[in-house]
């Protein structure tokens, strides 16, 4: 896991908050042109309606442009991948996405803090996702946040790629999360009413 002065922000002109309905074609749009793996409208909504307080879009202000997403779920009384035999409220990234043009500034970065803080709000315990073997940069950004690597299931992905999951507890990350949350509210770039 990588220190707080590790992660480097540059979000002049991004705001990050969390998606709304008017939001939702804007994330279509940033999953389509960024990733392979390509979720119905309904998918999208359902995850809105049910997940919305874990939902967070980046925004570019100067043309109130969605460029990033990162969606998220919680699932209750699932399997610990840290304890054996623990039942557990995980935190699921379950898909995250930043256009080409706005990367390497640290919004998926910032993305992710925000989504795990508000899930451990939330009560998760531990957060995980699932990653295309092929996708180092995206598995550099994961473990850079302590992620490790709890298994690999073959033929994840609809093109036969295996993915692996990526996973880590709660208790390993909360400081760095709370560190770089506070730096993200510091420079502004959030847009996130704490009530919600």
């Amino acid at each position: 896991m990588a220190s707080t002065s590790e992660f480097k922000f540059n979000l002049d002109g991004i705001k990050i908050r969390r998606c709304s309905i008017e939001d939702i074609a804007g994330v279509i749009s940033v999953n389509r042109r960024t990733l392979p793996e390509n979720y119905s409208t309904s998918l999208f909504l359902a995850m809105l309606r049910n997940f919305g307080s874990i939902f967070f879009v980046a925004v570019d202000l100067q043309n109130d442009e969605v460029i990033g997403y990162c969606m998220n779920k919680l699932e209750f009384d699932a399997k610990s991948f840290f304890e054996r035999n623990r039942k557990v409220t995980k935190g699921h990234v379950f898909s995250i996405g930043v256009l080409p043009d706005y990367r390497r500034r640290g919004i998926a970065s910032a993305l992710m803090v925000v989504s795990m803080r508000h899930m451990f709000k939330l009560n998760a315990s531990e957060v995980f996702l699932e990653v295309r073997v092929s996708n180092i940069p995206a598995q550099n950004l994961y473990h850079k946040l302590g992620f490790e690597v709890v298994a690999r299931v073959a033929n994840y992905y609809a093109d036969g790629e295996d993915a692996y999951v990526m996973a880590i507890p709660r208790s390993k990350v909360d400081s760095l999360v709370e560190e770089l949350y506070l730096r993200l509210k510091k420079i502004n770039a959030l847009e996130i009413y704490e009530d919600l």
